[in-house]
């Protein structure tokens, strides 16, 4: 007759250490759970159904139980997900005393210490270990009393190993093994304790420091034979799909530092996040960490588009549709990163791409020179925070700088300002461009200022000498309340050219 027993793991780990085996010289870990330790915690899981049914013991069904586990051959079906796990190191307390010992040395009296390993397996929580027991002495009654047992084990092998085992029912989708025990040894097999057919309780019940256990490796009534594990699948990183929030279309991070970022750098860090987030969204649509622009489909193009701000042909989006990736200044510093993108919201795969690449650091170094300390950490904030001013949809007629604004033509020749390329002219010609009032007053406030400037990869070789740029604060009243966010003039979708609504009189 054949018993089939379902064993669940719901912790995911199966702690336990091979009989009188040293946890670290243990190259192995108990993997296939030994039958030897099956016997005995039925052994004991009988124990504690007589003391509930406070009646004297019959031993003689003990002996019963105990002799159709005995004479029975075993094998398994082992999860194939199962790895053995990182081995635990941890100090326990030990004898009470004075310490140090010596009695030259001033000592307290406490608990001795002793490092102590723990080894487990991993074992998924929805994946059971199957036994499959098949003997000659099984019986209607020897079965039930079974099913008494494994109803009172709550944990197998160290006290820490919670589990849930009983015995398989018809509407259970009983495997196949995969794992059977054998007398001799071949390539890859591990060793196993089972209980010898002609096994006595006293040798199932027999502790470690029993003197005829003492010092051996396989105790009275046990033998050694040898399990061949079921061949693992290879290893692949399980994709954790972050929630996605529909009608997203703005991302917000706080900016972390153990050196905070200058002002003048806020497009070298905007530019390599911008990097990160691409070099994801492209693995996440074709599996490939390699993969880049040039080398992917047409069609992956085209999906990607809207984050690349370029079409299938590499042709700029016309209308804004692109993703900026813009910073937000308290008091001149960095503290947020915003990504936004007003055309369309953020999929599911953008938005994952997106977090993804904020989880690692972004240097805003200059390139060649990047201390570990010159790199910020981004930590995503949920929507209870509110957007910034300028991005809730609120009209408002008086704007000022954020970051600093730079114009896309030189204002400057010989040192004299160039009547129609002023600040004022060129702000005005994109903010009529744009359609967003038909005039506006520009004041502008402080001096110049150097910044970075985004230069595209295909004006490389122009970097050395475009690469930074006069930027200038301003203020702009318009002529009537305008909706933000504001973006104005080079490397706007960079992080440049960044306004926020003022608190003014004549607000409406």
């Amino acid at each position: 007759m054949q018993i089939v027993l379902r064993q669940e793991f719901p912790l995911g780990r199966f702690h336990a250490t091979p009989w009188r085996v040293n946890p670290f010289d243990d190259p192995h870990g108990e993997w296939p759970p030994s039958p030897w330790r099956l016997v005995r915690a039925v052994t004991a899981r009988w124990y504690q159904w007589v003391r509930e049914a406070k009646e004297e013991p019959d031993f003689s069904q003990l002996e019963k139980l105990q002799r159709a586990l005995c004479k029975s051959t075993y094998a398994f079906h082992l999860p194939l997900a199962a790895r053995k796990g990182t081995p635990l190191r941890q100090y326990q307390p030990t004898e009470f005393g004075w310490h140090p010992a010596e009695k030259k040395k001033a000592g307290i009296r406490s608990y001795g210490t002793s490092l102590v390993q723990d080894n487990y397996w991993c074992v998924p929580p929805d994946s059971p270990v199957w036994w499959f027991i098949e003997g000659d002495e099984w019986t209607d009654e020897v079965r039930a009393v079974l099913a008494q047992c494994l109803e009172r084990m709550t944990y197998f092998g160290r006290a820490e190993t919670l589990t849930r085992i009983r015995m398989a029912c018809s509407t259970d989708e009983i495997p196949d093994a995969n794992c059977t025990l054998a007398e001799g040894r071949t390539a890859g097999a591990v060793p196993v304790l089972a209980p010898l057919r002609e096994a006595r309780r006293e040798d199932i019940e027999r502790t470690t420091d029993n003197p005829e256990a003492v010092k051996r490796d396989v105790p009275p009534g046990a033998h050694r034979l040898y399990a061949v594990r079921p061949e693992r699948p290879a290893a692949r990183e399980r994709r954790r799909v972050p929630e996605h929030r529909p009608g997203c279309h703005l991302m917000q991070f706080a900016i972390g530092w153990n050196v905070a970022p200058e002002r003048r750098a806020i497009v070298r860090l905007t530019a390599r996040f911008r990097e990160a987030v691409l070099r994801e969204l492209l693995r996440l649509k074709t599996g490939d960490a390699s993969a880049t622009w040039t080398r992917v489909g047409r069609d992956v193009r085209e999906a990607v588009a809207d984050m690349f701000g370029k079409d299938a042909n590499g042709e700029p989006l016309q209308g804004h549709r692109h993703t900026e990736f813009l910073v937000w200044c308290e008091e001149h510093q960095p503290t947020r990163l915003l990504v936004w993108r007003s055309s369309c919201a953020f999929d599911g795969d953008e938005q994952e791409a997106i977090l993804v690449a904020a989880a690692r650091e972004v240097s805003w170094a200059t390139a060649g020179s990047e201390p570990d300390e010159w790199k910020v950490r981004l930590v995503p904030l949920d929507r209870a925070v509110p957007f910034p001013p300028g991005f809730d949809g609120q009209p408002w007629k008086v704007w000022k700088s954020v970051t600093p604004y730079v114009p896309p033509r030189h204002y400057l020749r010989g040192g004299k300002t160039r009547a129609l390329e002023s600040i004022p002219e060129q702000i005005r010609r994109e903010v009529q461009r744009r359609g967003l009032v038909p005039d506006v007053e520009v004041e502008l406030v402080g001096g110049p200022h150097w910044v970075s400037v985004h230069v595209p990869r295909r004006e490389a070789n122009k970097r050395a000498f475009i690469g930074d740029r006069r930027g200038q604060m301003v203020r702009l009243r318009f002529s009537k309340p305008v909706v933000g966010p504001i973006r104005l003039g080079h490397s706007s979708s960079f992080g440049l050219g960044l306004f926020r609504p003022v608190e003014e009189p004549d607000h409406p």
